[in-house]
């Protein structure tokens, strides 16, 4: 027997002559895990589960009150070999369903304290657990006959009849959001559309309530579905309150799915509530599409669709927490427990390699086990650090008060209170007994290298703004007349001054006048002649006559020749909109397009407030950058700054930079451009190297890395903390 699964246990006197059995009313279910045959052992009393594996459920199965543990474990080796339960297991075993009420018995006080050691671990997690008020649950009432009652009625919408009209529904509810797209954008993203003032919040409190109550019940009615086509499982006994960020929500516990042999039936029931969710609010995307803004229908439609979409994909869809997603992806994988298991796991490699414990218990089973839960633990303790974090800052944002309480609290349960159980686990636990100094000696020198790291050794300080490309010389071509376009060169052509032209334009009316002038002239002409013979007095007003109408004759042909455009200069020739303006009546003055010059082209940067005054200060102009073509990361390019103009400006080179347009700079709701900056950046001005020259296009948006020399990590992030509390608080 390897190190770590010893088969012997020095508790083992305790148990050894215990003759427990199982209670009469539990009910087991067989499931099917990688292969192998696992069993679900459910307490119908109190709806709760107890997943064990086929040697553990050998071993409990002969728990009938007449064999001693001694003798069950005795007939499980002789029947299992080396599959069989060791002593330290068995003892866990009990001990589990000691805790959960599963098994009776008369235990001696040794083994009964012994047990109780689970039982008073298991209180102290319920215990936590109710007294982190972000996630507390209060049990309501039973729901199970309502949910009988109407799941003939409703159980068709999780069959593929109930899938084809979701995927019209929300198809029609994403069609919707993407042609009102532009009302999204001018207000500035979701976020900036949610009323937060009072009444606004309690409109949003009340839709998130009805879209959760709606979620609940997909779980409750989808378990009930699958529990009836199966007859195992299904049952809903719980209906309550869970308070999520301290806000009262509905919950429904669906536990009971896993009593199903499917793990794709435990997938949909995880689902559910999501799968109803959007369809919900598709059909508020709908309404609120049709509906005039201002109404209570309008904004309630809002709402819907509006926490749909964020709950749905930051929260419930989301594995890295513990909500559907998570238990789906468990379900997927047949990882059962698969939080707490990649906790395990990485405290038994912390144990095993970083301490030395040549004991530590190493529970995975597979290669791929292992890599799954070792990428989890990591994935989801970054990711919910990060989403607090976010969540913090951003209810810190519109409720200061409640954010700044939400801020200690999590230095309270993030830093403090796990510092404090680890630095007892070092002082106390009898599990480092033999290797103390060493796992101290671990932690010094993890803690010596994480300071150095931070705050001693030298690391790349880099800034990144967006910027637009622009001709250094461009010129805007617009109509010189009046007319049809009967001609055009196609957009992106280069063109010379005198090559062919940018456009070419008829109008009729024009050379009407020009011809009718003409003849005017002819005639005019013939009368002075005759005057000159005949009546010399009629001269003078002949000759003025004939004056004006050459000065008109010029003026029309030069109307008519403006009808031609050529370009005037060397250059490249932008007009998006050409192709569709063939004989379109224009009119004179009207912009057709642009000529922008051939190989001379510079970059138009925009810096925040965060970035700008470091540029201003740290660089100079002939500083190096890199250049990166938005949308294209594989491909970059260098640079030199040419100018930095003094920060204070709010007018952005292109409303391509703004957040309307995909940007990352926040523009003014009133501005219907997308052009005025909500606050004041600093411009620099770019010279792309020659072979960057080649491959940009003017009006493309560029992606500029600033170099600012080498700091310590936690320099940067201190400077970085700062300046977000500075801009979200003004502090």
């Amino acid at each position: 027997m390897p190190p770590e699964r010893p088969t012997f246990s020095e508790s083992w006197y305790r148990v050894e002559s215990l003759r427990p059995r199982l209670r009469s009313t539990l009910q087991t279910y067989r499931q099917h895990f990688r292969g192998q045959v696992y069993h679900v052992v459910q307490d119908p009393t109190n709806n709760s589960f107890f997943r064990v594996g086929p040697s553990a459920y050998h071993f409990i199965g002969m728990l009938d009150g007449q064999r001693s543990v001694g003798q069950v474990w005795d007939r499980c080796n002789e029947r299992l070999g080396d599959q069989a339960p060791t002593q330290n297991e068995v003892i866990q075993l009990l001990g589990q369903l000691y805790a959960s009420n599963l098994i009776q018995a008369e235990l001696a006080p040794d083994a009964e304290g012994m047990f109780n050691r689970y039982r008073k671990r298991v209180n102290r997690e319920i215990g936590s657990y109710l007294m982190n008020i972000l996630f507390a649950r209060i049990p309501l009432l039973d729901p199970d006959r309502f949910l009988d009652r109407w799941v003939k009625w409703v159980g068709w919408f999780f069959s593929p009849i109930g899938f084809a009209l979701w995927v019209c529904v929300v198809g029609l509810g994403l069609y919707q959001v993407v042609t009102h797209a532009d009302r999204i954008a001018m207000a500035g993203g979701l976020l900036d559309m949610v009323n937060w003032d009072a009444e606004g919040l309690g409109l949003l409190y009340l839709s998130f309530i009805g879209i959760k109550a709606i979620h609940e019940l997909g779980h409750g009615f989808s378990c009930k579905t699958f529990g009836n086509r199966t007859h195992s499982g299904g049952e809903v006994h719980t209906i309550g309150i869970m308070f999520l960020v301290g806000m009262p929500v509905p919950y429904v516990d669906a536990s009971s799915a896993w009593a199903f042999r499917s793990k794709w039936h435990r997938a949909v029931v995880g689902m559910a509530g999501m799968y109803v969710e959007l369809f919900f609010a598709a059909i508020a995307a709908y309404v609120w599409a049709i509906t005039g803004q201002g109404s209570v229908v309008n904004a309630v439609a809002f709402n819907v669709m509006f926490i749909a979409s964020v709950s749905t994909l930051l929260f419930n869809a989301n594995p890295l927490l513990r909500f559907d997603g998570y238990y789906i992806l468990s379900d997927l994988l047949e990882i059962p427990n698969l939080a707490q298991r990649s906790s395990e796991y990485f405290y038994y490699l912390v144990k095993r390699y970083a301490f030395g414990v040549k004991r530590a218990i190493d529970r995975t089973q597979t290669p791929t086990e292992r890599v799954w839960l070792l990428i989890y633990a990591m994935l989801s303790t970054v990711y919910r650090f990060f989403i607090s974090i976010r969540i913090i800052l951003f209810i810190a944002d519109k409720f200061f008060f409640i954010g700044a309480l939400m801020a200690i609290a999590g230095i309270v349960g993030w830093v403090v209170v796990p510092m404090g159980k680890f630095v007892n686990y070092l002082a106390t636990s009898h599990e480092i007994d033999r290797v103390r100094t060493r796992a101290i000696g671990a932690i010094v020198a993890s803690l010596t290298a994480g300071v150095l790291g931070l705050a001693v050794i030298p690391a790349p300080d880099r800034g990144r703004a967006e910027g637009v490309v622009e001709p250094v010389r461009f010129a805007m071509i617009a109509m010189g007349a009046n007319g049809f376009i009967e001609g055009y060169l196609p957009d992106t052509s280069y063109v010379t001054p005198d090559g062919q032209p940018l456009i070419v334009a008829s109008n009729p009316e024009l050379v009407a006048q020009r011809d009718q002038a003409r003849s005017e002239r002819d005639k005019t002409y013939y009368e002075l002649q005759q005057a000159m013979q005949d009546e010399p007095s009629l001269q003078q007003s002949l000759r003025q006559k004939l004056e004006a109408l050459d000065t008109k004759l010029g003026h029309l042909n030069e109307q008519l020749a403006s009808l031609t455009i050529h370009a005037p200069f060397k250059g490249l020739w932008v007009s998006p909109q050409i192709e569709s303006s063939k004989g379109v009546y224009l009119d004179r003055g009207q912009t057709v397009g642009m000529v922008a010059s051939d190989g001379d082209l510079f970059i138009r940067a925009v810096a925040d407030q965060r970035l700008g005054p470091r540029i201003a200060h740290e660089l100079h102009e002939g500083a190096q950058v890199e250049l990166r073509v938005r949308g294209v990361p594989t491909e970059h390019f260098k640079g030199r700054i040419e100018k930095i103009l003094r920060a204070g400006q709010t007018e952005l080179p292109s409303a391509a930079l703004g957040y309307r347009v995909g940007g990352n700079i926040a523009v003014s709701k009133d501005d219907r451009d997308g052009k005025t900056a909500v606050e004041p950046f600093t411009e620099v001005h770019i010279r792309p190297d020659p072979e960057a020259i080649k491959a940009l296009r003017s009006g493309q948006r560029v992606v500029v890395r600033f170099d600012l020399g080498q700091r310590p990590l936690g320099v940067q992030w201190y400077r970085s903390i700062l300046q977000t509390l500075q801009s979200r608080f003004r502090i």
